[in-house]
């Protein structure tokens, strides 16, 4: 309240000096603003300390000071604004900056980056969406698979480096037999609230994972013991530990159903608690009693704001990442396509998709976009007509479509991973009856599917094939509970990367009713398989494609330059990089 008065004051001597500056009286200035000579000097020291005025005060009578006023109110009213931003008041500042809102953008920006203060690192990272759901075992986009990483743990987890899988809250486990898994738990593991870990917490946790496909074959979780349980299974899974580093197989507490907007701030036991998650930013602060080593960033801010496109990073859309200091010397950035074409941390980009002396870390990302055909729909009944649909969307056609200076940055491609090769069965092609219309889904906030679903329906066009595009939330896509002939997606493959292409051919709800063309009977029998090591995800994938259910079209390139104070950083495979092993070095 205090300061709000002081602002009205200094807007009523810019009232009375419009050109900032002035000769006067301490009383002149005191009559002015209806106060006492005693309060107006208190006034000007005030405003002084915040570098508002310079008053060059003249002793002796009959002389005049000299009064600068040295903001406009428009400064002013940045000023403020970026006072509020930085306290979190992000609702108050776009409140206060009314219909200059544009200037969000280049405040946010001013706060982007990495700062050491007393040895307390924190890293400061642009976004172009929200995180409200940050829920392991509901349907998260690769953002949030990677953010869940850093706040839950498993009883297993995967060495990014290496892929190896390593003890996580399991620090030892056994087969019993071939249906019963033993794993001990460590002691003294505390959640973020601060209660200790227990083996009901395992057992609530692993019991609402055998819902999902994927981990249907758990027929019970018991404990057997303060810090041990037992995992039986109705059939047989030599690869149950690796299983259960899965993001759906995330230790939560046993009450968490309980817990009021879990899902946006959720309790795990992880290097990274949530503090703040609110539509303006997500908070993440070092835990200090992990059980683990302790995180090297203490801090990591996400700034959420659409305008920021140009400096987001993950789900391919325009990301980038600023990670340098403000203002900007040298910049870091993880990215993959549009914003490599546009300016990042105010450094021009001319990427040309090739290792350069630019990038210190480049690679083809592990997945890509797909188009997936509903096996519900009446139009791909035949396999004839998948074939027509590859031949009209061939990525290779398309990529003629796309802009140019973002085409460098995609390559086509006939499966999931790069080192794949796979194609539809040879064979003739049929097209729908012309004239007909299609239905293709795509989740929201994803600018880059508005792109190329947009060339697809020009091409479509081209054949008397009507395009209707169809934006939902990503929740619905990838559920797949609106009514579409075609659904527009993309997926990124953790290590290892052979096995999580398998794990989520047979474990999301979209795929599920539809890569075996609608046949359960087909579908179940694969995820025996697969799980019996008897069908690779190479094979299963062949299935897929070879029927054309699943039509892969495009890899990006992903890349990461950091800035030289930065340490431990190591681009992941899902565009991101692990925060409590990267620090930054004081210069």
């Amino acid at each position: 309240m205090a300061s709000r008065r002081l602002e009205q004051q200094y807007l009523r001597l810019l009232d009375v000096f419009p050109a900032q500056s002035g000769s006067t009286t301490l009383q002149e200035l005191a009559d002015k603003l209806h106060c006492s000579k005693r309060h107006m000097r208190s006034l000007l020291v005030q405003m002084q300390t915040l570098g508002w005025v310079d008053w060059l005060s003249v002793a002796g009578r009959g002389h005049r000071s000299r009064l600068t006023l040295l903001r406009n109110a428009h400064q002013l009213l940045v000023e403020k604004a970026d006072k509020l931003i930085g306290e979190g008041s992000f609702d108050e500042a776009i409140s206060l900056l009314g219909e200059e809102k544009q200037l969000v953008t280049s405040l946010l920006r001013s706060k982007l980056g990495y700062s050491i203060r007393n040895e307390y690192q924190s890293l400061s990272i642009p976004y172009y969406r929200t995180m409200p759901n940050l829920y392991p075992g509901t349907p998260l986009r690769r953002s949030e698979v990677h953010l869940v990483r850093q706040i839950f743990n498993g009883l297993t987890r995967i060495n990014e480096d290496t892929g190896a899988l390593e003890p996580d809250l399991a620090h030892q486990w056994r087969q019993v037999d071939e249906r019963h898994w033993r794993f001990y738990l460590r002691p003294g593991v505390l959640f973020h609230d601060g209660r200790e870990l227990a083996s009901q917490d395992v057992v609530e946790s692993l019991t609402r994972c055998a819902q999902q496909p994927l981990f249907s074959h758990i027929q019970r979780v018991y404990q057997s013991g303060t810090l041990s349980v037992v995992v039986e299974l109705s059939q047989e899974d030599p690869q149950l530990p690796l299983l259960l580093s899965h993001p759906t197989a995330l230790i939560l507490p046993a009450d968490h159903a309980l817990r009021a907007d879990f899902a946006a701030h959720p309790i795990g036991t992880g290097p990274y608690q949530v503090s703040e998650n609110n539509d303006w930013r997500l908070l993440l602060k070092a835990y200090d009693r992990y059980f683990g080593f302790r995180a090297l960033l203490d801090e990591v801010e996400v700034l959420m704001w659409p305008d920021l496109a140009t400096l987001s990073l993950g789900d391919k859309a325009t990301n980038s990442t600023a990670v340098n200091a403000v203002p900007a010397q040298s910049a870091a950035w993880l990215s993959s396509s549009i914003s490599d074409v546009d300016y990042v941390a105010g450094h021009a980009v001319n990427f040309t998709g090739k290792p350069s002396d630019l990038s210190s870390e480049m690679f083809l990302e592990r997945g890509g976009y797909f188009l997936l055909c509903d096996s519900r729909s009446s139009q791909w009944q035949s396999i004839e007509k998948r074939r027509w649909l590859r031949e009209k969307l061939n990525p290779n056609l398309l990529i003629q479509k796309l802009i140019e200076p973002i085409r460098q940055f995609w390559v086509p491609t006939g499966s999931l991973l790069p080192s794949w090769f796979h194609c539809m069965d040879a064979g003739k092609s049929q097209a729908p009856q012309i004239p007909c219309r299609l239905r293709l889904a795509y989740h929201a906030q994803h600018p880059e599917y508005r792109m190329l679903a947009g060339d697809m329906r020009d091409v479509l066009a081209d054949s008397g094939v009507e395009l209707e595009l169809i934006e939902i939330e990503y929740e619905r896509w990838a559920t797949g509970e609106v009514k579409a002939d075609l659904w527009l997606g993309t997926v990124n493959f953790p290590v290892p990367e052979a096995w999580n292409v398998g794990a989520w051919l047979l474990g999301m709800p979209l795929l599920k009713d539809h890569i075996s063309g609608g046949n359960a009977e087909i579908f179940n029998q694969w995820l025996q398989q697969w799980r019996e090591e008897t069908l690779t995800s190479q094979q299963l994938v062949q299935n897929v494609v070879g029927e054309g259910w699943l039509q892969p079209l495009f890899h990006h390139w992903m890349r990461l330059k950091g800035p030289e104070q930065a340490q431990g950083i190591h681009l992941n495979n899902l565009g991101w990089f692990d925060f409590k092993s990267t620090w930054m070095e004081p210069e």
